[in-house]
C-alpha cells in the first residue's frame, strides 16, 4: 500500500488553483494579490471554501461511480459488471470487458475495469477529514462537507468489500514515512468492512441533509445514506445466508447473522419509502415510453433518483454513451457497440408467461414476427432491448443477415420499397440483441463525447427490490410480494401469485438490468457457478422473408468460448502484485 499513499500535496493545490482559475471563481487581480501564482500553500486550501470544494469535486471525480476508465473514447469498459454477469458483451473481441468474462481469473490479478482499490482516494478523503476540522470555515459547512467525504469513503469501501471480501479499513492519512506497521496493515475482515460501512451510513442519515437546491445535485442526501445502507446490508444478509466463512472468519458471516443484516436492509429501506420525497416515476401512460424516460428525465418531477452522478458538456463533463450503443446505420462513428446475451429470456412476456416459454426449438423451428415474439414482451424489455424493428429516429433498427425473396436468398441490394437485402455488418456480427436501456434518442452523431446524461447511482427501483429481498429474508413473505408486485405495476407487469427466491431474484435481474448489478448479485446469492461455469452464451442471428414479412432465427454462440467461474471466484484475487508489496496480506483462497 506503499505506493498509494506517496502524493504531492503541492502538486494536488496547484491543480486545484488550475480548476478555480478555469472555472472563473476569482477575480485575477485579487486573487494575484493574495499568493504568488506558482503554488497555493496548504493552508489556504483550508480557508479559502471554494478551494475545499474544488478538493472535493477532485474526491468526487476519483470514486468512479461509473467505469469509464481506460478507454476514455470507445468507452467499452461500459459494459465491464454486465459481461462478467452474463449480461451481455462489448463488440471487439479485443476489449477488456469482453476478455476478462472469458478468461479465467488467476493470482495474477483482475483486470483494470474490474479493479477497484481506491486506497490512495480513501487517503485524500482521510487527509480532507483531518484538516477540515482545523479549518476556520463555517461550523454548519464543515459539518456538511465531513458528511460528504465520509460518505465517499464508505461508498468506496462498499466497493471494495464486494470485490475482494475482507481489505484494511484505514481511517487516518497515511504518510509515507510512517513506521511499516503503520504502512502496511493486515486486512480486516469482510464482516467489519460491512459493519464499518453500516456504521459510517448510521450517522450519516443524520449528518447529510433531506434535499439540496439544483446547484447541488449530485451530492448525497441522507436518503442515498440510507440507500447505501440498505444495499450493503443487503449483501451482508445474502452472504450470511448463502456463503461460508473462509479464513478463519477474514472473509464470510456466521449463517446466524442472515437476520441481523436483513434487518437493518429492511428498515433502511423502509425509511426511503416512507419518506415522502422519493416515489416510483410514472410520468407516462405507456410503460414503454415510462421505463425509457427514467433513465433521462432529469427534472424535478423524476422523484425515482436518489443519486446521480452529474454531467455537463458545457463544463467538460460528458460521455459516448448513446452514441456507442445505438444502431450503427444511425450513426458516423463507432456503435452498436453492446449486445445482449440470451440473458433477455428473464424478461416475461406482457401477460407473464415466462420468457422461455417459447422454447428454443420452437424459436428456430417456424418464421416470427417480431411483434409477436419482442415487441409483446415486459415493457421493461421494449424499454431496454433494441431488436428487429424497434424505432429509433424516425426509423427501425434491422440485424437480419439476409433477406429470402422468391425463394432466393440475398445478401446484397435493395428492393424497391427500400427495403436492405442484408442490415449493416456490425448489427448483424454477434447477437442479434442491443442495449436500448440509458439511450437518449435526442442525441446526433458529432460530437461523439457529448452525452450529459447523468449516471443513475440509487433509484428507488432498487430500494423496492432490496425491501422485498429482506423482508422475504425475515419471513414477511406477503409484504415481499405486495412490495414486489407494486414494482411491476409500473411496467403494466400481471402480479405475481406467490413469492419465493427464484422469483425476487429475476424480477431484480430484470428491472436493473445493465444498471451494474448483476455479477455481484449472482456472486452474492452464491448462484454464479450455476449461471456462468461452463457456459457459453448465445445470440441470435436472422433471415427476412421479404414475401411473408417475417424473420427466420438460428442460435449462434455469442462467446468465443465457454466461461469458467469457481468457487474461488465468489471472491476476486488481490494479486501478486498487492500480495508481494504487503507482507501482512493474505491471498484469497485458492488463488
Amino acid at each position: 500500500m506503499k505506493r498509494n499513499i506517496n502524493r504531492n500535496m503541492q502538486m494536488k493545490v496547484i491543480q486545484l488553483l488550475i480548476v478555480m482559475l478555469l472555472a472563473g471563481n476569482f477575480g485575477c487581480t485579487k486573487f494575484l494579490d493574495k499568493e504568488p501564482l506558482d503554488i497555493i500553500t496548504d493552508a489556504v486550501v483550508w480557508e479559502d471554501p471554494a478551494l475545499v470544494d474544488a478538493y472535493l469535486a477532485d474526491l468526487y471525480a476519483r470514486v468512479d461511480f461509473i467505469e469509464m476508465r481506460g478507454n476514455t473514447d470507445e468507452q467499452t469498459s461500459f459494459a465491464m459488471v454486465a459481461s462478467m454477469g452474463g449480461e451481455g458483451r462489448s463488440h471487439g473481441t479485443h476489449h477488456q470487458s469482453y476478455t476478462a468474462s472469458t478468461n479465467v481469473l488467476t493470482s495474477s490479478g483482475v483486470a483494470s475495469e474490474l479493479d477497484y482499490w481506491k486506497y490512495q482516494n480513501i487517503r485524500d478523503c482521510n487527509y480532507f477529514l483531518e484538516k477540515i476540522k482545523e479549518s476556520p470555515l463555517e461550523e454548519n459547512l464543515i459539518k456538511q462537507r465531513i458528511a460528504e467525504v465520509r460518505f465517499l469513503r464508505a461508498y468506496m469501501y462498499f466497493e471494495t468489500v464486494i470485490r475482494f471480501g475482507g481489505v484494511p479499513i484505514i481511517t487516518k492519512a497515511q504518510e509515507i514515512d510512517a513506521p511499516k506497521e503503520e504502512i502496511f496493515l493486515p486486512r480486516n475482515s469482510e464482516k467489519e468492512v460491512y459493519d464499518f460501512i453500516l456504521s459510517e451510513t448510521d450517522d450519516l442519515v443524520n449528518d447529510l441533509p433531506s434535499q439540496y437546491q439544483d446547484k447541488d445535485k449530485g451530492r448525497p442526501s441522507k436518503w442515498a445514506a440510507y440507500a447505501l445502507r440498505s444495499r450493503a446490508a443487503l449483501y451482508a444478509a445474502s452472504i450470511a445466508k448463502y456463503g461460508q466463512q473462509q479464513l478463519n472468519g477474514l472473509l464470510g458471516f456466521p449463517k446466524s447473522d442472515a437476520e441481523h443484516y436483513a434487518s437493518i436492509s429492511y428498515e433502511a429501506s423502509k425509511a426511503i419509502l416512507n419518506n415522502g420525497i422519493h416515489s416510483l416515476y410514472k410520468k407516462y401512460t405507456d410503460p414503454v415510453a415510462n421505463f425509457q424516460n427514467l433513465f433521462l428525465d432529469e427534472s424535478a418531477d423524476n422523484k425515482e433518483v436518489i443519486m446521480a452522478e452529474v454531467y455537463n458538456y458545457s463544463k467538460n463533463r460528458a460521455h459516448a454513451y448513446t452514441l456507442r450503443a445505438m444502431p450503427h446505420d444511425f450513426n458516423g462513428t463507432w456503435a452498436s457497440m453492446w449486445y445482449l446475451y440470451d440473458f433477455v429470456e428473464l424478461f416475461e412476456f406482457a401477460d407473464g408467461r415466462p420468457g422461455t416459454s417459447v422454447t428454443r426449438t420452437q424459436l428456430t423451428a417456424q418464421e416470427w414476427d417480431m411483434a409477436n415474439l419482442f415487441g409483446n414482451r415486459d415493457a421493461r424489455f421494449r424499454a431496454s432491448v433494441f431488436y428487429p424493428g424497434s424505432p429509433w429516429q424516425g426509423g427501425h433498427t434491422l440485424f437480419h443477415s439476409s433477406t429470402i425473396r422468391d425463394g432466393k436468398t440475398l445478401t446484397a441490394g435493395t428492393a424497391e420499397d427500400g427495403w436492405p437485402y442484408k442490415a449493416i455488418d456490425r448489427n448483424t456480427q454477434r447477437t442479434g440483441l442491443m442495449v436500448r436501456k440509458r439511450c437518449n434518442e435526442a442525441m446526433k452523431p458529432e460530437p461523439v463525447i457529448a452525452d450529459e446524461t447523468d449516471y443513475i447511482i440509487f433509484r428507488l427501483g432498487e430500494i423496492y427490490l432490496n425491501l422485498a429481498e429482506a423482508a422475504f429474508y425475515l419471513g414477511h413473505t406477503d409484504e415481499a410480494l405486495t412490495t414486489l408486485n407494486a414494482l411491476r405495476a409500473r411496467a403494466s407487469m400481471p402480479p405475481k401469485a406467490a413469492i419465493t427466491e427464484q422469483v425476487i431474484q429475476n424480477e431484480r435481474l430484470v428491472e436493473l438490468s445493465w444498471e451494474n448489478h448483476s455479477y455481484w448479485d449472482l456472486r452474492r446469492w452464491r448462484t454464479a457457478r450455476a449461471w456462468l461455469d461452463g457456459k457459453r452464451m448465445r445470440g441470435l442471428q436472422y433471415s427476412y422473408n421479404y414475401n411473408t414479412k417475417k424473420y427466420k432465427i438460428t442460435l449462434t454462440n455469442a462467446e468465443g468460448v465457454a466461461r469458467t467461474f469457481m468457487e474461488r471466484n465468489y471472491y476476486l484475487p488481490l494479486g501478486v502484485g498487492r500480495v508481494a508489496e504487503n507482507p501482512n496480506f493474505v491471498e484469497n483462497p485458492d488463488y
